[in-house]
């Protein structure tokens, strides 16, 4: 095995070492504005004064933890790293840069990659020397600790105070409310309506997926100001805040400091008339009910097809009992793969879709027509929310030829409840 030691480019000879520097305080108080303020003063005497450089620059950040890695003043300096604006960036501590040591390690790696020194005052380090980055290494997990420690006790002073519920307003704003001067959660009257309107529709039977659909074709926009979606409704019609009740923590933060579902691995509060309601306690579990309802029956495997011969001629309660609105033609009794038991035109099914559009007509919904005594003429037809129906004319009063069967029987039912 051999080995190519590969030295790094040398500095143009007669040229000054260009220097910048980093500054960074992590509160946002007036003390703390001065104290960043001095940092860069000191930092452009120490780089103007020292003959053998040449003054680039201060990049700054104030009220920015070391953990975010998208902080202005530090994007600043990589992407002027990387036009080449400087050959050294002073800082005066490593929990200055980065207190997290994954993102400290790749920050001071890409600049090393590009010949180009980062040194740390207070544990005087350079990351272009021999033992530089073992070091920055070792000194990074430190400083990670003391800022793990530090979060530690700002979860145990968040924790005692949701358990003496000394909470404030959700620091996420929920669709349909708003914070006020006083710290507490009150009601946004235009959201409220939205929210009113998908728990009403919701309570008729609509799906969430036709709830969303209707919303958009209503022009009614989303939270986020676009196009309502499933999951969307789905939040909303879950959301104990609607209700008048609050979940404290439902959130954690994992080791990186991202948000996590609190699933669990912290305490949880859970408040009731913490404030205004937007819908009725007894809706909001009347949608949960009906939610669940649907749940349990998509989950619910269906019943197999019963083993009855093909050559036997099974004959059910409403065979010769329902006839397809297109064409006339008697609808016959099907299973689709063993499980789903429906009604079909016998058209479309023995002739082709070409000759008739035919209907396909529920078995759930049939079973609940066995008590008919004469044959009537099936008709589907979809609602203002899209949700469709099934409704039955007797075929003596259906002139099937006549006009849109859809339309004839909407009229024909809107005529019947005006009577």
């Amino acid at each position: 095995m051999k080995i190519k030691h590969i030295p790094p480019k040398k500095r143009m000879l007669g040229r000054k070492l260009r220097v910048c520097a980093y500054a960074r305080v992590s509160g946002g108080d007036d003390e703390q504005e001065d104290s960043l303020e001095n940092q860069i003063k000191r930092y452009e005497k120490l780089i103007s004064s020292n003959a053998g450089w040449e003054f680039a620059g201060i990049y700054h950040d104030l009220n920015r933890t070391g953990y975010k890695a998208n902080r202005k003043g530090f994007q600043a300096l990589m992407a002027d790293a990387r036009a080449g604006k400087f050959d050294m960036v002073m800082v005066k501590s490593i929990s200055r840069f980065a207190r997290n040591t994954f993102d400290l390690l790749a920050a001071t790696r890409e600049l090393k990659s590009m010949n180009i020194a980062v040194y740390f005052e207070l544990q005087d380090i350079n990351t272009l020397t021999a033992e530089g980055e073992l070091m920055l290494t070792v000194l990074g997990a430190f400083a990670q600790g003391l800022s793990d420690d530090a979060s530690m006790g700002a979860k145990k002073l968040y924790r005692y105070k949701f358990s003496r519920l000394e909470h404030t307003a959700a620091s996420e704003r929920t669709f349909g409310f708003c914070g006020g001067s006083d710290g507490q959660i009150h009601v946004s009257p235009e959201e409220a309506e939205i929210v009113r309107l998908i728990f009403d529709l919701a309570e008729k039977g609509v799906w969430p997926s036709k709830i969303k659909e209707y919303l958009n074709t209503q022009g009614i926009s989303s939270p986020s100001g676009g196009k309502w979606d499933d999951t969307g409704v789905a939040r909303v019609l879950h959301n104990v805040m609607y209700k008048g009740d609050i979940i404290l923590q439902k959130t954690v933060k994992d080791g990186r400091r991202n948000s996590r579902p609190n699933e669990g691995q912290a305490d949880q509060w859970y408040i009731k008339e913490n404030h205004e309601a937007i819908v009725s306690r007894e809706q909001w579990d009347n949608v949960q009910r009906i939610l669940e309802e649907r749940r349990i029956h998509l989950d619910t495997p269906l019943p197999a097809a019963p083993d009855v011969p093909r050559s036997s001629r099974t004959k059910y309660p409403l065979t010769n009992m329902l006839y397809c609105p297109y064409c006339g033609e008697k609808l016959i009794h099907k299973w689709s793969n063993r499980v789903r038991e429906y009604w079909a035109c016998k058209t479309n099914i023995k002739v082709s879709a070409a000759a008739c559009k035919g209907i396909w007509l529920p078995g759930s919904v049939a079973n609940t027509w066995e008590g008919i005594s004469e044959p009537v003429v099936v008709v589907p037809y979809r609602d203002e929310y899209g949700m469709q129906h099934f409704t039955a004319f007797p075929k003596d009063e259906f002139d099937v030829f006549s006009e849109d069967p859809e339309r004839w029987a909407l009229s024909t039912l809107e005529r019947s409840e005006r009577t």
